[in-house]
């Protein structure tokens, strides 16, 4: 994952990774068998240490709402942040450069892109249930949305921060564009205000 993180999936070769573990070629051979399987297997465990850190936790500790979309997109940047996984988030420039293509691997990491848009749209779905966010909210069109802000914020980043840290404020200012009369206003005046308000309102 280092190696596709910071040169790219196609930089993995049985060959480089045995000259970066010191191992021989025939015994890293052994466990993948071809690049094909060994560049699988590493868009496989990019992609569960991805849903450990975003989705799983989003799902599993946050409540469903407008809180949940918010923690989607925070523990994206989190994870950027963090580097949890190189170059920041791995998949976007792996789906930029395999997506288009047929075959399994592309078709592993079109799946990941699904599965986070999917989970966006039903947190917005739910929101909307709750009467969070307004009832004519296209939650398709609204995870689009917030998935630009965030690869915009991940360009951002990349190009040194220009406008990286208002990417909480931009999603902040999205979500009080959707919200119902149910969230007070002043939840919305700024990032620790927000944090405030969801450490504080009745559960």
């Amino acid at each position: 994952m280092h190696i596709a993180g910071e040169e790219g999936l196609g930089a993995i070769s049985i060959g480089h990774l045995a000259k970066e573990l010191r191992m021989s070629k025939s015994g890293l051979f052994v466990h993948f068998g071809s690049k094909d399987k060994l560049e699988a297997a590493v868009v496989a465990r990019a992609a569960d240490i991805f849903r450990g850190h975003i989705l799983y936790p989003a799902e599993e500790e946050v409540g469903a709402g407008i809180e949940r979309i918010w923690a989607l997109c925070d523990f994206w940047l989190e994870f950027m942040e963090d580097r949890v996984l190189p170059g920041g988030y791995f998949f976007s420039g792996v789906f930029f450069l395999h997506a288009g293509q047929h075959n399994f691997i592309s078709r592993q990491i079109r799946e990941v892109a699904r599965e986070w848009l999917r989970a966006l749209r039903q947190a917005v779905e739910e929101a909307r249930t709750r009467g969070e966010i307004g009832i004519a909210v296209n939650a398709k069109r609204t995870a689009f949305e917030l998935n630009s802000l965030l690869l915009g914020a991940q360009w951002s980043r990349l190009l040194g921060g220009l406008y990286y840290a208002s990417t909480r404020s931009a999603i902040l200012t999205k979500l009080k564009s959707l919200a119902t009369e149910k969230i007070p206003a002043t939840a919305f005046d700024s990032v620790m205000a927000w944090q405030h308000y969801l450490k504080t309102r009745p559960r």
